[in-house]
């Protein structure tokens, strides 16, 4: 699986990139994105064990590289979740924020999601006081659907994405 936009592809981790993920991890603004449980290396290879897992389903979170430079960046990708939910979720490096590139890497996800695996629905979560990833959220069509203990939670459905794409 590979997906490609004008700045990013986002393809398959494979099981040799779990140092560099694992770098990537340890970078404070990567943090707590519930993906890998923190810094913990034995966490980031269970994380890619099981994104490595979801591939041949076409889920699982996706390589991030920067298609400029080559640099491995960060990940994007759909997950299942609770009570048959899939799950977009993002980690970016903070050498490249304020470039555009989670919501490209989102969006493309999202078509991806909607358009290629035909999902009706797609949800995302995050702590309730993170005003940058819930605006992108809300600019990709999102909507706030439940708040409880710090945390958000927005859906989006095919047609309401279409919409605003």
């Amino acid at each position: 699986m590979e997906l490609v936009t004008p700045r990013l592809v986002l393809r398959e981790f494979s099981p040799q990139e779990l140092d560099t993920l694992a770098r990537l991890d340890a970078e404070e603004t990567t943090r707590g994105f519930g993906w890998a449980g923190g810094v913990d290396r034995d966490g980031v290879a269970a994380a890619l064990e099981r994104w490595l897992g979801l591939y041949p389903r076409g889920l699982g979170q996706l390589a991030m590289v920067h298609r400029e430079d080559g640099a491995l960046i960060g990940h994007c990708g759909l997950e299942p979740a609770d009570g048959g939910r899939i799950l977009l979720s993002y980690a970016l490096s903070k050498e490249y924020w304020c470039m555009g590139l989670a919501p490209e890497a989102c969006r493309e996800v999202l078509r991806y999601g909607f358009e290629e695996l035909g999902l009706e629905e797609i949800w995302s979560h995050t702590g309730a006081r993170r005003r940058a990833w819930r605006g992108m959220m809300e600019r990709l069509g999102m909507e706030l659907r439940e708040e409880f203990g710090g945390m958000v939670r927005y859906a989006v459905l095919r047609e309401r994405f279409r919409e605003a794409s």
